[in-house]
């Protein structure tokens, strides 16, 4: 057999043995990896399950990890609404598993908690998402026998989380916002010219047509996401290189992601904006909600122009609260969390370790 024929069969078996691997990796069923112990033997004292949670009718994922139990809860409320974080949450920030017992939660419309058999729900209200957060910080506050969380919202989730903080700072221990939404109708007027002045520096013809096209916001629905694309192609939300495909990749390696999250994240965004754009321009959380009763701290991305960097300073500036603490992150855009993970992880561990409730 001529020695080309053997290697293009070598090379079309391999292929199939991957594709094979990686079918069964993409369908099996999320898990989450207990820590270990002496002897490989999980880790006494810690969590680490990966559970689905009937809230408000609706089953949700709900994953709790942490290598000492007893540590403090932070829940992570991850942006969209309808975009998942938990695959790359885990992948990128999972070091905060040291020092607290971490909540990743899928909410409606997103992840492993968006059924792709079920048919997308006629209306969903920013009220009933705050009403699902609610039941999950009970449950957990009986399950690990704590009195308050930490909430650490991402873009979308930074509404979610200062209008429950604001609300149950009984429950709440401090507040923590990332990308954080201020005054939405601004921000999205500021985001649009950003994109179109970029179109223009660089003479990109298809940008500036299909930015013309659209036109500024507000937006019905989805005309949204051509907006931030190319806001993103132009790194106005994404500063370093943290392209979808790419969390994507990263997130595929995580055993906490599935075929699921790869539906979910075509979806989930497209019916949270068709659903709640709306509701969320008609927000304006620079004006209602500017005193808190818990303690509030801030990461902005020196490059984002998805929330306005320079918006969510004037924000903080008029917030008052028992303890605030601000932290630019120099090579950041929307994502400080992802983008700086390592400088994210420490600071998140001693900004919180510096401001008790």
């Amino acid at each position: 057999m001529p020695t080309i024929v053997r290697w293009v069969r070598v090379g079309l078996t391999l292929f199939v043995l991957v594709a094979a691997v990686a079918a069964a990796r993409l369908f099996a069923p999320i898990s989450t990896p207990p820590f270990e112990g002496p002897a490989g033997r999980p880790l006494a004292g810690s969590i680490a399950v990966a559970e689905r949670w009937a809230i408000n009718g609706v089953e949700q994922s709900v994953i709790i990890r942490g290598r000492d139990a007893s540590k403090p809860i932070l829940i992570w409320l991850h942006g969209g609404p309808g975009s998942s974080e938990t695959p790359i949450l885990r992948v990128l920030n999972g070091r905060l598993e040291d020092s607290f017992t971490v909540v990743y939660w899928d909410q409606r419309l997103a992840g492993q908690t968006l059924d792709p058999h079920a048919p997308a729900p006629a209306s969903l209200t920013v009220e009933q998402m705050v009403a699902d957060l609610d039941v999950l910080v009970n449950r957990l506050r009986v399950r690990l026998g704590q009195d308050k969380v930490i909430l650490v919202g991402h873009s979308w989730g930074t509404m979610l989380g200062v209008l429950y903080a604001t609300r149950h700072p009984e429950k709440v221990a401090a507040y923590v916002g990332i990308g954080q939404m201020a005054d939405k109708p601004r921000a999205e007027a500021l985001s649009y010219a950003y994109a179109v002045d970029q179109a223009r520096r660089r003479q990109n013809g298809e940008a500036l047509r299909q930015l013309r096209e659209i036109g500024p916001p507000p937006y019905s629905g989805e005309e949204i996401f051509v907006q931030r694309a190319w806001l993103d192609a132009f790194g106005g939300a994404s500063y370093a290189d943290m392209s979808l495909p790419r969390l994507i990749l990263m997130s595929l390696g995580s055993s906490e992601a599935n075929w699921r999250d790869l539906y979910a994240t075509s979806h989930g965004g497209v019916l949270g904006a068709r659903l709640l754009e709306r509701q969320l321009l008609s927000r304006n959380l620079d004006r209602t909600y500017l005193r808190f009763d818990v303690p509030v701290l801030i990461a902005a991305g020196r490059h984002d122009h998805l929330t306005s960097s320079t918006l969510v300073r004037d924000y903080f500036e008029r917030v008052q609260a028992p303890a605030k603490t601000f932290v630019w992150f120099e090579r950041s855009g929307h994502n400080p969390h992802l983008e700086e993970p390592a400088k994210f992880n420490a600071w998140l561990v001693e900004a919180l370790r510096s401001s008790p409730p």
